[in-house]
């Protein structure tokens, strides 16, 4: 094994392990998005209301929080999830629409969990837009699977690189 096909090997590992983050990170909250559609609902009680903000290389970044409250079999719950996968926003005004449904004291439903009750959210589903967001470890597999193959193909790659000799025909 040469010293180009171990570093290919080590960049085919840090590919791979972004790989398996990004379908880790994005897999739980598409499970949780499409598993909270079956899901049983509660009244709950909104409890707080606001609109948080960041600072990222991006610009200004919003973000809706909802505090919640509820119970379950005579067990009080409280929780903060208006949806999986909500992704910031970049304009006030956007985080303060989702907000427009949750006002502070106002009563509304929220899907929980049954096997865990401290889970819950207050509008289930996959939120719109966000199923392109499946693409992105799907790219990261696919180039994963591309490097291996060329790696594990070194004949291939010189016959891309190498000069064309002349054959006893010419």
């Amino acid at each position: 094994m040469t010293s180009d096909t171990k570093a290919r090997f080590l960049g085919l590992i840090g590919l791979g392990t972004i790989a398996v983050w990004l379908t880790l990170s994005l897999g739980s909250g598409f499970y949780l998005s499409i598993m909270s559609l079956r899901w049983p609902k509660v009244p709950v009680r909104v409890i707080s209301a606001g609109v948080s903000t960041a600072s990222s290389t991006l610009g200004n970044l919003w973000a809706p929080d909802v505090e919640y409250a509820y119970s379950v079999k005579g067990q009080a719950y409280h929780s903060d999830t208006i949806r999986y996968l909500m992704p910031p926003f970049f304009e006030k005004d956007q985080a303060q629409a989702v907000l427009a449904a949750f006002p502070p004291q106002a009563q509304t439903r929220a899907a929980y969990d049954p096997q865990d009750p401290a889970r819950s959210v207050l509008e289930p589903g996959v939120p719109a837009g966000m199923w392109g967001r499946i693409l992105i470890p799907l790219f990261f597999w696919l180039l994963t699977a591309y490097i291996f193959y060329e790696i594990v193909h070194p004949d291939r790659r010189m016959l891309l690189t190498s000069e064309r000799e002349p054959t006893a025909q010419e």
